[in-house]
């Protein structure tokens, strides 16, 4: 820095502190400054003190100014001096202003000047020399220079040329362009020629050093005045590079923010104080607002955008949120979006906190569950109808429970079912519900067109009247009461391809809500339903009208059903078939092959050839097959075929065909093999019609798994079990596969509803000449389960690690920090990236380091170690207590470091000094004192004592803890209960003191007075917890006032007594001397009436005499 100065232009740099006033200068100012100072110049002093009240204001305004930032400067005019006043504002680390440099410079008017003399020269193409300001501050942190009007370097500060990575003597021999970025050139070069016309200017810009290290600074330029003109540019650059970088940083993390909740399919919202909208998601603001970008600045309340009603409730429960501090987690709720359709949701609320930890609002997320919401509505409807077809014993007493059951469930008053004719001409109504309003009297059959049920069947879709329709369907669909149909949808039910019914539905509602999608999800089930219910009627029918033998067989011996065929066949009657063991009719010769076939009854499809006899005694030969055994029922199914005549041509041809006996036996083997591996296979495994996909087989372990009896599977094709929406996925892996072996992973529906997920391995075959299947079952539903537990369980340990209070830290072997939780912020005041590569010891007071390096050394062998108690330097460096558990997990992948878990305890410290302090205290008042100090704690009824205790009853020295039922009984018996009705006095109502006395019991049986002073104690909501007491002995001062009390009682006993002794004498002394005053002159035996009162004051005088004796 150039220190020359001209002969008329004098200088000086002034520190400034806003709250300590001049910190130091660098030279005497009171010379410099003698025409306008009020007060000699020294350290410490307001510089509003010691100027003149015009200048002061003035340097009061500038210095207000220079505190937010801004460069000031200042002229002033007097006669003899122009003095001129530069602030420059001085930046802290921690980002606040409270210095400020100030350079004086005062011109001599009356001095003619010399230009070559001044500090710093500039040289224009005329070689004139001008004076610009050249005093740069040395104690300035940031780049301070200055240019010419041609934007060269005239003078720069240290920081400046540490900036530029270059030296100040370069520097000088510089342009500022080649240090800015072309792209920015325009904008800086017309900042600097915005401040050579005398604008002040601040903006913000890229800076490359001659290194090429790229920074951003925030520049401020101030024109150079001398004589009033502008010979320069004065400047200042602050590094605001780390500024930028996380601002860049806060900014992606907002837009990362923005992008996250407006691809969550919630809704989010944040209100204020005021239920005003602050922030919303795309969701909320294109369904709920009905807008197409986030509007929350306007400041919408639920009165904005719901109904007043609806509005009005939704703010007095955001107040209960706020009011009380307490959160709403996953409410059942519905909301109407802004196109009027309502969802089902769960409304979580939780309250927003500043940093204060103050209610400045609320954050909302609303999960739509509308399909859950439906799909379980959906699963309890199919379930009740799919009940109605188990429990009714007939299909159309089961058709018209399902009617009621839609009637009722989905909000309907009619409903009808069709179903189509066997000549497919017609659909004919087979059900109506309620029984009692039918509505189709005289017409109950339809041709395909004719109105509802007709359309339905044309179309093969949906179809939905309105009564304002002009199509007139509705007409005459009257209800009792005067109530009419006003609103009607029909459907088909179609299976595979097939429609096997037609539902109509009808509403008195104009305006009734039909959920054509529930209905089109459900008709499948009910489709199967209705199916499975024909295919049960059949069966039935078959039993009855079979011309084959069918009977249910008891493990018992016993039959336990026949079919009308037995009767035909063998002339028993049923009574006489069921009341015998079936062994009786059977030829002896056969029971041995029977046991064989009862012990494989197992073995489903097992035949086997007996004779029977008839009533009349003849033999028939029978074909038997067990169908299915019901293990817990104990029964079996049995077919039976008379082969009697088949078995007479067989004896006939038995030889012809021995060696094609022989090869069916082989084939027979190699079925029941393949049969054996198929049914004993611990995997489901089914076979599928490769066209249809209609169940041919299934095994034991498909039946276990997917709850569905073997004949239900048989009229069922795979496509039950699918979840819907499959189709698109499994569908074309089919088709391409027809031929060919696939793998596919599906989700499939048990009987009971439950969701289970299977991977399928599927290879081709022919089955009974038939294309098919054969498919492998894998459940991995526990595997997925499993996996997702284990990303549930990964996302509970990190919120317990992120969202925690203990601080949880990895450091390396050296202890320095790799890893933090954010609960470093509370304990060290530091981020986790600011402690990152800090080590471990350099936070810890150095008093406990010693103690806990030895710990330390433990990690060489042991792989926990506990810390003892230590304290930590905390973020405004203060000293917290910490304890921690340090793990050795190097040799964990994950891991690679010491894990150490810590937890602040400064609270727990601080109460247990206090503890000890009172404790301490307690003691020595316990000593001090004769008096006895107790202790009742209430709740465990227990008394502590002082040491004074013994000294005083006498007991032996024990731990000073006894019960209150010890304590009671050393009460003297006549004072107990007046001692037990104060102490419940202050258990009970809450008496605070009580003074008492009572007598209690010493070690030897003797008893002392005892001055008794409580004090009850109570905790936060005012339950009494303790009674803290002082006993004082007292016995030798209640003796005292015994004795006086027994001493008074004798003396008035005595005065009592001897009155009458005393008052005889004395009455003869009174009435003597009442002789002698009154009737002297009238007495001739004066001489004997004086020895009378001799006398009696003797007797007066023993009387008294003995008194005195009596009372001593």
């Amino acid at each position: 820095m150039n220190q020359d100065s001209s002969p008329n232009l004098q200088e000086a740099v002034i520190t400034y502190s806003y709250t300590s006033g001049v910190l130091s200068y660098s030279k005497q100012p009171d010379h410099l400054l003698s025409d306008y100072l009020t007060d000699e110049f020294q350290i410490g002093k307001k510089l509003s003190a010691l100027f003149e009240p015009d200048l002061s204001s003035k340097i009061e305004r500038c210095l207000s100014l220079c505190k937010k930032g801004k460069f000031q400067s200042l002229s002033h005019t007097n006669k003899l001096s122009n003095l001129q006043l530069y602030f420059f504002p001085i930046l802290e680390t921690n980002g606040c202003i409270d210095k400020v440099s100030i350079v004086i410079e005062k011109e001599d008017l009356n001095a003619k000047p010399d230009l070559l003399s001044t500090s710093v020269h500039f040289q224009n193409k005329e070689g004139y020399n001008e004076q610009v300001y050249s005093n740069l501050f040395y104690n300035n942190p940031d780049a301070v220079f200055s240019f010419d009007l041609d934007g060269n370097f005239v003078n720069a500060n240290k920081s400046s040329a540490e900036l530029a990575e270059t030296s100040i003597s370069e520097l000088l021999n510089m342009h500022f362009l080649p240090f800015i970025p072309e792209e920015d050139h325009s904008i800086v070069l017309d900042h600097f020629e915005k401040a050579k016309q005398g604008f002040n200017q601040n903006y913000q810009t890229t800076f490359q050093s001659l290194k090429g290290t790229f920074k951003y600074l925030e520049i401020n330029l101030f024109p150079i005045h001398h004589k009033y003109q502008i010979i320069g540019v004065y400047g200042i650059a602050k590094d605001i590079t780390t500024q930028k970088l996380e601002e860049k940083k806060v900014l992606e993390e907002r837009q990362m923010l923005r992008a996250i909740i407006d691809n969550i399919p919630d809704y989010i919202f944040v209100k204020d104080r005021e239920h005003k909208s602050i922030l919303a998601n795309r969701k909320f603001y294109e369904q709920i607002l009905g807008k197409t970008s986030d509007e929350s600045s306007l400041g919408y309340t639920p009165r904005d955008y719901f109904d007043r009603e609806k509005g009005e409730h939704i703010i007095a429960d955001n107040e209960w949120v706020m009011n009380t501090g307490q959160s709403v987690i996953n409410r059942p709720d519905t909301v109407h979006n802004i196109q009027g359709k309502q969802e089902k949701v769960l409304l979580t609320k939780v309250p927003l906190k500043n940093q204060k930890e103050e209610i400045i609002g609320l954050v909302g997320v609303a999960r739509d569950i509308t399909e859950t919401y439906l799909h379980n509505k959906k699963q309890e409807l199919v379930f009740k109808v799919i009940k109605a077809f188990g429990d009714k014993p007939t299909l159309h007493e089961a058709m018209v429970k399902v009617l009621e059951i839609f009637c009722t469930e989905l909000g309907y008053d009619y409903a009808e079912a069709f179903q189509v004719s066997v000549n497919n001409e017609k659909i004919v109504r087979t059900a109506f519900w309620p029984l009692e309003k039918d509505l189709s009297e005289s017409v109950t059959t339809y041709e395909k067109g004719e109105r509802l049920p007709g359309k339905v069947w044309q179309s093969g879709k949906v179809k939905i009247l309105r009564q304002n329709d002009e199509n007139q369907l509705l007409k005459d669909m009257l209800l009792s009461e005067g109530k009419v149909l006003k609103s009607a949808v029909g459907f088909p039910i179609i299976f595979q391809d097939r429609l096997i019914s037609i539902f109509c539905l009808g509403s008195i509602e104009d305006s009734k809500k039909i959920e054509i999608e529930l209905l089109e999800d459900i008709t499948l089930q009910i489709a199967s339903a209705i199916e499975r219910k024909r295919s049960q009627e059949q069966l039935n029918d078959f039993f009855s009208y079979s011309p084959n033998l069918i009977a249910v067989i008891g493990m018992d011996g016993f039959v336990k059903k026949i079919n009308p065929s037995f009767e035909e066949k063998f002339g028993y009657s049923e009574c006489e078939i069921l009341t015998k063991p079936f062994t009786e009719f059977i030829h002896p010769d056969d029971l041995a092959k029977t046991f064989e076939a009862i012990e494989k009854v197992y073995i489903e499809g097992t035949d086997f050839e007996i004779r029977c006899k008839r009533k009349d005694g003849e033999y028939l030969w029978i074909s038997w097959r067990f169908s299915r055994f019901f293990e817990k029922e104990n029964i079996v199914f049995i077919y039976g075929t008379d082969i009697t005549p088949l078995k007479r041509a067989h004896e006939e041809l038995s030889e012809n065909i021995t060696e094609l006996t022989l090869v069916q036996e082989k084939l027979e083997e190699s079925e029941m093999k393949y049969r054996s591996l198929f049914d004993a296979s611990p995997l489901p495994m089914w076979v599928l019609d490769r066209v249809n996909l209609r169940f041919l087989k299934v095994n034991k372990a498909a039946i276990e798994l997917y709850g569905y009896t073997e004949e239900e599977f048989s009229e069922m094709t795979v496509k039950d079990l699918w979840v819907p929406g499959q189709d698109e996925i499994i569908n074309p892996i089919i088709s391409e596969n027809q031929n060919e072996f696939f793998q596919v992973k599906l989700s499939h529906f048990k009987k009971n509803g439950d969701l289970i997920h299977v991977n399928i391995n599927s290879n081709p075959v022919i089955f009974d000449g038939i294309e098919a299947r054969v498919s492998l079952i894998k459940n991995v539903t526990d595997r997925i389960k499993a996996e997702e537990k284990l990303f549930q369980s990964e996302q509970r340990f990190k919120a317990l690690v992120q969202e925690g209070s203990d601080l949880i830290s990895i450091v390396d072997e050296n202890l320095n920090y790799f890893y933090n939780s954010p609960a470093s912020n509370s304990v060290f005041g530091l981020g986790p990236s600011q402690l990152h590569n800090k080590n471990f010891r350099d936070y810890i007071h150095e008093e406990d380091l010693i103690i806990l390096e030895d710990h330390l050394s433990k990690l060489e062998s042991q792989k926990r170690v506990q810390l003892p108690s230590y304290r930590v330097k905390g973020a405004e460096n203060n000293w917290r207590w910490m304890e921690t558990i340090m793990t050795d997990l190097k040799d964990e992948p994950a891991i690679g470091g010491i894990v150490m878990n810590s937890r602040d305890i400064t609270e727990f410290v601080e109460q247990e000094k206090e503890l000890l302090e009172s404790l301490t205290r307690y003691n020595i008042v316990s000593k001090a004192t004769s008096d006895i100090i107790t202790d009742y704690d209430i709740q465990k009824d227990e008394i502590s004592v002082s040491e004074a205790t013994f000294k005083i009853f006498g007991y032996e020295k024990g731990n000073g803890k006894y019960s209150s039922k010890w304590w009671n009984s050393k009460i003297h018996p006549e004072d107990h209960d007046y001692v037990r009705a104060g102490a419940k006095e202050m258990k009970e109502n809450g008496v605070k003191n009580l003074t008492i006395e009572y007598r209690f019991q010493c070690a030897d049986g003797s008893y002392k007075y005892i001055l008794d002073r409580s004090y009850l104690m109570v905790d936060e909501k005012g339950n009494p917890i303790r009674i803290i007491g002082s006993m004082q002995d007292i016995t030798e001062r209640k003796q005292h006032l015994i004795a006086i009390e027994n001493h008074n009682k004798r003396l008035k006993e005595i005065a009592w007594t001897q009155s009458h002794t005393v008052r005889a004498p004395l009455a003869k002394l009174m009435g003597l001397v009442d002789l002698l005053l009154n009737y002297k002159n009238d007495l001739e035996n004066i001489d004997e009436i004086l020895e009378i009162i001799l006398t009696s004051a003797n007797e007066l005088d023993s009387i008294i005499r003995k008194i005195a004796t009596q009372t001593e």
